[in-house]
């Protein structure tokens, strides 16, 4: 395949200067992936500050309903993006002196996949939803929305190119540009009197998007000699990195969007106030279970390199997460109260006992990560698909039905209790597989 790509790249009209040519040259993969990382922490720290705001200037129906929305976006970005991320990665060094169809290509892909979640998120709201039919029904929304889906997706698709190129750093500048412009528009339509609740809120969000996919356009011309996007779609193209990118997404679905999906459901099954205290405890858990994830890539790419060390590898991840993310957990746990406290009374008072269930989620997801990787490594990936397919349907139905029964906190405890059986199977899975590799030397 390779091969035949090269070829597909030789054959571009643009010519010009390989990538390499008065380009900044790229980062270390230590240094390139040290930012990436310092760019999900920034993202994570700075929006805090924007919940912040948002909780202080707003009701918490308000933040709600903006809350459940941003996750709606989120789950509609990560339906457009069909793999072609992690496509992009794998084909770029074929097309590295010449990526304008590459990047052509893949730009046009996301642009137009995410046109078309966005729409059938605003046409499923208009007809199935109560609370968050406000997307549908507002004009302004519905074209924040449309908006926010190709910003959101786009911009998922400059992280990646930034990996392609080991540049990292650029991934991080976006993310320190992202979060102050959402910040500074938000308090000057306030300062304006020009606010109007929970579309102020989502659009304050657009413009920081907006902002970072036009950063990420100068950084590509400055990466890539002469490169300026130009909107085109080589079918050929598109099928291959679709080849590429479907399998592996289809598993980051199920890893991804039962949590998506959870803020949605809270807002329409509770109510959008119960969901502002949900949506912050569960991003503030996030910051747990980065841990986790972040080892399982790092694993999983030095596994790409050195697959005969794959075991030792896993139980060596298995053992950073646990120690790092126990810490982590307990710490956050200690102090959920005075944390939630800051964005207000009622996100303390609704949101502490959630999050502390929630964040020892990180100890079944640690298991759950390792044995993803090992499918992953494996060319297992229906297996892992499967699985996880299962304890997202089931993690997201128990924990509708708790919802409407008990609230936030069976909906939580429903929630822990699902990934820990799912935890339990993985572990099962590992020491078998483990077990039959012992057997075999």
């Amino acid at each position: 395949m390779s091969a035949r790509i090269s070829t597909q790249g030789a054959e571009d009209g643009r010519s010009g200067p390989s990538s390499s040519e008065g380009s900044p040259r790229s980062l270390s993969m230590l240094a390139s992936s040290l930012n990436l990382i310092a760019g999900k922490v920034a993202t994570m720290g700075l929006g805090f500050v924007f919940w912040l705001l948002a909780a202080r200037l707003f009701s918490t129906t308000e933040v709600g309903l903006a809350a459940g929305a941003v996750s709606a976006v989120m789950l509609c970005t990560q339906l457009a993006l069909v793999g072609l991320g992690s496509a992009v990665i794998v084909s770029f060094p074929a097309y590295r002196r010449a990526p304008w169809k590459l990047l052509d290509t893949a730009f046009t892909m996301v642009i137009l996949s995410s046109l078309g979640a966005g729409g059938l998120f605003i046409f499923t709201a208009a007809l199935l939803f109560e609370e968050l039919r406000i997307v549908a029904s507002t004009p302004l929304f519905a074209v924040a929305f449309l908006s926010m889906s190709v910003f959101g997706t786009a911009g998922i698709l400059f992280d990646q190119v930034s990996t392609a190129l080991r540049r990292g750093d650029q991934a991080f500048a976006r993310a320190l540009l992202f979060a102050p412009v959402t910040i500074m528009l938000l308090a000057a339509l306030v300062a304006l009197d020009a606010a109007a609740g929970a579309v102020t809120i989502f659009s304050t969000l657009v413009g920081g998007a907006f902002a970072a996919c036009i950063l990420g356009s100068v950084q590509l011309r400055r990466s890539i000699s002469r490169y300026r996007y130009r909107p085109r779609l080589n079918r050929e193209l598109a099928r291959r990195l679709l080849v590429v990118g479907l399998p592996n997404h289809a598993l980051t679905l199920t890893e991804r969007g039962p949590g998506l999906v959870l803020p949605i459901m809270v807002t329409e099954l509770v109510s959008p106030a119960a969901n502002a205290a949900w949506y912050a405890a569960w991003m503030m858990s996030w910051v747990v279970y980065i841990v986790p994830i972040q080892i399982g890539l790092t694993t999983f790419a030095e596994a790409a390199r050195s697959p005969d060390s794959l075991s030792d590898l896993i139980r060596h991840a298995i053992r950073s997460s646990l120690v790092l993310s126990g810490i982590a957990a307990v710490a956050l746990a200690a102090v959920a109260p005075y944390v939630l406290s800051i964005l207000g009374h009622e996100y303390a008072s609704a949101g502490t006992t959630p999050l502390r269930i929630l964040v020892f989620a990180v100890i079944p997801l640690t298991f759950v990560q390792a044995y993803f990787i090992r499918c992953r490594a494996t060319g297992q990936l229906a297996e892992a698909t499967l699985v996880g397919a299962v304890s997202g349907a089931v993690s997201v139905g128990a924990a509708a039905l708790a919802a409407t029964a008990y609230g936030l906190d069976g909906m939580a405890g429903v929630w822990l209790a699902t990934q820990f059986l799912t935890g339990a199977w993985a572990l099962w899975r590992l020491r078998r597989v483990a077990g039959r590799a012992a057997n075999d030397e």
